[in-house]
């Protein structure tokens, strides 16, 4: 039909089947439908939530799609919208380190549960199929857009991979298949300004991305028409989103046997994952230095990568500034051991703001992303340099099962309403086991009341 990437992609989607998929791709879409589900859970009454869920919910609509922990039924694309703003707010969920800060699974979970409750009957198998298709789509994108150039990157490409899985789980051919995309592409936005200025904007627009992905797919279906030639094209995404800054082969590369979700790294700690590294780095200073507190420290220095997506915050007054606040995340793990959900939503204690306005910082233009290096001196004299380089959580250095869960009941914990234990241990059982559920609702349904 058309020499564009998009429609080997929406081949790729309309044929392949749940027998079709590695395990290991199975098991990459099982932890990431864990994770986001997770931090949908923990970001349901994080700042903003409520503003958005009580203007969707006055507008209404038809009650088709249920919205997690916050008693709303809506339409399929209100739902998603909502859902995946929640799984972003606490900027917890899954990451592609090696192709862009881009996390997809937001957009392409937020997107299959209100799909899923719209049709229903949809499967465990169905399930773990579409998301995995969603996340190899969306990655593969953002592999392909190898120039950042300040697009949200989590909602300018995460559309299409919730298209792809939405699309998957309607049976859309693949014409209307590459039509969804071209409706997607239409749809295609977000910027990382909002980042720059803290603003809650940003968690809005991954749920947009879900949002839109339900659309395209129910529209593509009815035969309504996108542009075909998205990707390469004279006005496609990548001319017109990443000029000068592109390689389209990455978009079909092994496409069918290598599934590009199986990249995925999961975050141990709520920030931008670019800190990650020198968190780690100050969580292992502490414990060779022995810190039980701020008083404890003498003085820190950081080397590390130059983060050009947000200006350097020593002390965060909003909690998006807080998440992607290098010397705020560092005081925090030296003064308290952890950087959790509570630590990064109170804004600090007066010692991690005391310790973080003393922290020296060296940016390293040439440094790799996930480098960092960190000298802690002790006030007795003692002092440690930790070098990190692959931060916690990638595929490489990888959370263990036992973590996967502790970070999901530590989300439910901080959700909008207190949740029965016994919920939380059922649904992490029915993620586990999610080839026999014959209807993945029932994931919805401790929750959706």
């Amino acid at each position: 039909m058309t020499a564009d990437p998009a429609w080997p992609l929406a081949q790729h989607v309309q044929r392949t089947s749940f027998a079709d998929l590695p395990a290991s791709t199975v098991e990459s879409a099982r932890r990431d439908i864990l994770d986001t589900f997770g931090c949908m859970l923990g970001g349901s009454g994080s700042p903003g939530i409520d503003a958005l869920c009580s203007t969707i919910g006055y507008w209404g609509g038809r009650a088709e799609s249920r919205v997690l922990l916050r008693g709303l039924s809506l339409p399929a694309p209100q739902a998603a919208l909502l859902n995946a703003s929640m799984g972003h707010a606490l900027d917890f969920d899954d990451t592609l380190d090696t192709g862009g800060s881009i996390h997809p699974g937001v957009s392409v979970l937020g997107a299959v549960l209100a799909a899923a409750d719209m049709l229903g009957g949809v499967s465990g198998r169905d399930m773990l199929l579409a998301t995995a298709l969603g996340l190899d789509v969306s990655c593969r994108i953002a592999f392909a857009s190898t120039l950042d150039r300040g697009w949200h990157r989590t909602a300018t490409i995460g559309v299409f991979g919730a298209t792809a899985a939405v699309g998957k789980l309607m049976g859309l051919s693949a014409e209307q298949m590459l039509h969804a995309f071209g409706i997607a592409f239409s749809h295609a936005a977000g910027n990382r300004q909002c980042i720059l200025d803290g603003s809650l904007t940003k968690r809005m627009q991954a749920g947009q991305a879900a949002s839109a992905g339900v659309f395209s797919a129910v529209l593509g279906k009815t035969g309504f028409t996108g542009a075909h030639n998205i990707f390469n094209g004279k006005y496609g995404f990548l001319e017109l989103y990443q000029p000068n800054g592109h390689d389209a082969s990455l978009l079909t590369k092994d496409l069918g046997s290598v599934y590009a979700g199986e990249e995925l790294s999961y975050k141990p700690y709520p920030c931008g994952r670019p800190l990650h590294s020198a968190i780690d780095a100050a969580l292992a200073a502490r414990q060779r230095l022995g810190i039980s507190g701020a008083a404890d420290i003498h003085s820190v220095a950081i080397e590390a990568d130059s983060i050009d997506a947000a200006p350097v915050v020593r002390r965060p007054t909003q909690v998006v500034e807080a998440q992607f606040a290098r010397p705020f995340l560092v005081a925090t793990a030296l003064v308290h051991g952890r950087v959790g959900i509570a630590e990064v939503d109170s804004l600090g204690s007066d010692a991690v703001l005391a310790l973080s306005d003393r922290i020296a910082g060296i940016a390293r233009q040439a440094a790799a992303r996930d480098w960092a290096r960190i000298e802690v001196r002790h006030i007795d004299g003692r002092s440690t340099t930790i070098e990190t380089g692959t931060p916690f959580g990638a595929p490489s250095n990888p959370l263990s099962d036992a973590q996967f869960a502790a970070k999901f009941r530590d989300c439910a914990g901080n959700a909008v309403r207190p949740l029965a234990a016994a919920d939380v241990d059922a649904t992490l059982d029915a993620i586990g086991r999610l080839e026999s559920l014959a209807d993945v609702r029932v994931l919805l349904a401790p929750f959706a009341a």
